[in-house]
């Protein structure tokens, strides 16, 4: 039973109102609690008694995890994300992944409550990385084609001297 949730900040106002209004909903009586960056606390107040300020100015980072957050006993992570699949939240995740907790929850546009585990935050990790080193492969190829290539087609595609 869900009876303390952590929702981390990363979307705007109008979508956190529904997530708050769909997490009352879905867990009654659970106490929330909202992680979120200095200039969000002042909002942060009308959705939860418990504001938690990030210390940082930058985004949430998995190498940049604020340990106090351990010691508040959450039973549920939500992350609420700004469209369907959660694509480019991967650093909130994996912030996620700092705070001792019995369950992860992605909250999408639709408001639909879905449970991502650790094993699906690193394999996402993973492919992104993947695809990232597949397109500087790419680039690669395709900028050492250009470098060689340019220089020889202009040599030989130069008009001949005049004869004279």
């Amino acid at each position: 039973m869900i009876k303390r949730i952590l929702v981390i900040r990363c979307t705007n106002l109008q979508h956190l109102d529904k997530v708050f209004q769909r997490l009352r909903a879905e867990f009654p009586g659970a106490a929330t609690a909202l992680l979120t960056h200095r200039h969000g606390a002042l909002q942060a107040a009308d959705y939860t008694e418990t504001v938690i300020v990030y210390p940082y100015t930058e985004n949430y980072g998995f190498y940049r995890g604020y340990k106090p957050l351990n010691d508040m006993n959450f039973d549920a992570v939500v992350v609420p994300v700004g469209n369907v699949s959660g694509s480019g939240f991967l650093n909130v995740f994996l912030f996620s992944l700092t705070i001792k907790t019995g369950q992860r929850l992605m909250c999408n546009l639709p408001l639909e409550l879905k449970p991502i585990s650790k094993v699906k935050i690193i394999a996402m990790a993973i492919r992104n990385g993947l695809y990232t080193a597949i397109g500087g492969v790419l680039t690669a190829a395709a900028a050492a084609v250009f470098v060689v290539g340019w220089p020889l087609f202009a040599m030989l595609t130069r008009p001949g001297r005049p004869k004279q």
